[in-house]
């Protein structure tokens, strides 16, 4: 890009220089003088011209109104350069022609400013279908569009340009509002909008000899994109197209990027699913045969019977590890299904209470039930909340302190819900910790020596979220946890 600068300070070159070094994209040509300026730009060309407010021979506001007179220079980029910042002169200076003003102090703006301004310049990439029946009209715009990289499909009809648009893929239509034959540009756009998926919605830019309000109330209301009114001039055509284009190649990848993420996702889920199948049967068959050889314990000497447990122990955690898992294929995949009614909360609690005592006692942790929640009707599926509640209650019991307790707390609000807290006297969880813990695989060391997956607290989310619920935290360091999970009570 080649830019022209005007300025009579030799510090404020030394300034533009090396800001300027540091694009190699851009050629900076320095004058002195208006005078001088004005000679470089009758004998070279160029792409973007800098002027300052004051020279020794004038001013730059006068110096753009005689630039627009030269009618290569009639839509170029001028920016005036001034030292301090004045309403007058910038109004003064946008009536003369100026793109846009700065001071002197913002030369790195300038740079973003000129790249900006003169992406026009650079080639673009796109298939345009484009329909006008005037053949000279038709091919000075093809000129222009193809000069700038861009294939052109032109047609002089709108019944040859929607047979082409069915067949082939494009990035934008344009068409002129008035032609020759059945179909005018409006039909032509009509019968676009009514497609299915994305050809319905490709963008059209409409071309119009008429500018006034109730014409351009009317093209936007067919759904037209956008519009430019004739006679064409080509800096504001390839502007407006360049922007459609861009618009819509976002889109499509924005698109396909989405599709291949929801596909990546799929087999993700299915890999997870068949292969938690694939690993529960042997590791069943290995828990099975640990569980035997542990019965009869008194055959063997206690070196031998430590080595089974380990494999038990382990086996057993590896197969929870497994079915969680399983879990989340199974949620991620949309294959869960939940089967919603009344449940008597008092129900859920004694059973998930019962199956929590042996683990409690091996931990000397002291079990509490403060609910009070006899009578209380929840709408939920009985076996994913009690999975959920025991989730919690064994979450509770292992992050807890050695001979601590877990309280189990229950609220009616508004009538409507109640609030089911499980609180511990553990470690608790900082702030900054809070935010990771319903993230997939996520485990806290809280205590590290704790065996988990890191995805139980996913699952519980999810499944109170799919029962119409909400699940939360409240904690502080050294002073435990409350879990607490909200569900909508059955309405009397």
């Amino acid at each position: 890009m080649k830019v022209l600068v005007l300025d009579d300070s030799r510090l404020f070159h030394n300034i533009l220089g090396e800001a300027f070094a540091q694009e190699s994209d851009i050629s900076p040509v320095v004058c002195h003088n208006l005078t001088e300026g004005i000679e470089k730009l009758k004998s070279e060309l160029f792409d973007f011209v800098c002027v300052s407010m004051h020279l020794e021979d004038g001013d730059g506001i006068s110096f753009t109104k005689t630039v627009r007179k030269i009618s290569e220079y009639k839509h170029t980029p001028i920016v005036l350069f001034t030292s301090k910042d004045s309403k007058v002169v910038y109004a003064n200076a946008l009536k003369s022609g100026v793109t846009e003003v700065f001071q002197k102090n913002n030369i790195q703006q300038l740079i973003n400013f000129i790249h900006r301004f003169t992406s026009l310049k650079k080639p673009m990439r796109g298939r345009i279908l484009y329909v006008e029946d005037s053949l000279s009209q038709r091919a000075m715009v093809t000129s222009i569009f193809t000069k700038r990289g861009l294939k052109v499909d032109a047609f002089a009809t709108a019944e040859e340009a929607f047979e082409s648009f069915l067949n082939h893929e494009y990035d934008l239509v344009i068409t002129d509002i008035v032609l020759e034959g059945r179909m005018t540009g409006v039909t032509l756009t009509n019968y676009i909008r009514r497609l299915d998926g994305d050809k319905g919605d490709i963008p059209i830019l409409a071309l119009t000899g008429f500018d006034d309000v109730s014409r351009r109330i009317e093209l936007f209301s067919l759904s037209v994109s956008d519009y430019v009114i004739k006679p064409l001039i080509e800096e504001e055509l390839l502007a407006r197209v360049r922007n459609l284009i861009a618009s819509r190649q976002f889109y499509v990848a924005s698109l396909q990027q989405k599709r291949r993420a929801e596909m990546a996702d799929k087999a993700k889920s299915d890999f997870l699913s068949k292969m938690s199948h694939d690993l529960r049967t042997p590791l069943n068959a290995i828990l099975g045969y640990a569980e035997l050889i542990l019965m009869n314990a008194d055959e063997y000497d206690a070196e031998h019977n430590d080595s089974i447990s380990e494999i038990f122990n382990a086996g057993r955690h590896l197969l929870e590890l497994v079915n969680d898992t399983l879990d989340l294929a199974a949620i991620e995949s949309g294959k869960i299904r939940l089967k919603i009614e009344d449940v008597e909360l008092d129900d859920v609690l004694d059973q998930c209470l019962k199956l929590i005592t042996v683990q409690a006692g091996q931990h000397g942790i002291e079990l509490i039930n403060k609910a009070g929640s006899k009578g209380l009707k929840l709408r939920a599926d009985y076996t994913r909340l009690k999975q959920v509640l025991l989730n919690l209650l064994s979450n509770a019991v292992k992050y807890n302190r050695h001979q601590g307790s877990v309280i189990i707390s229950c609220k009616v609000q508004d009538e409507k819900y109640v609030n089911i807290g499980v609180t511990d006297t553990g470690y608790g969880i900082s702030q900054s910790d809070i935010g990771k813990l319903f993230s997939p695989f996520e485990r806290l060391n809280v205590k590290a020596e704790t065996e988990g997956t890191g995805i139980g607290l996913v699952i519980c989310k999810d499944l109170v979220e799919r029962m119409g619920g909400e699940i939360g935290v409240k904690s502080e360091i050294d002073n435990g946890s409350t879990f607490w999970v909200r569900l909508p009570l059955v309405k009397s």
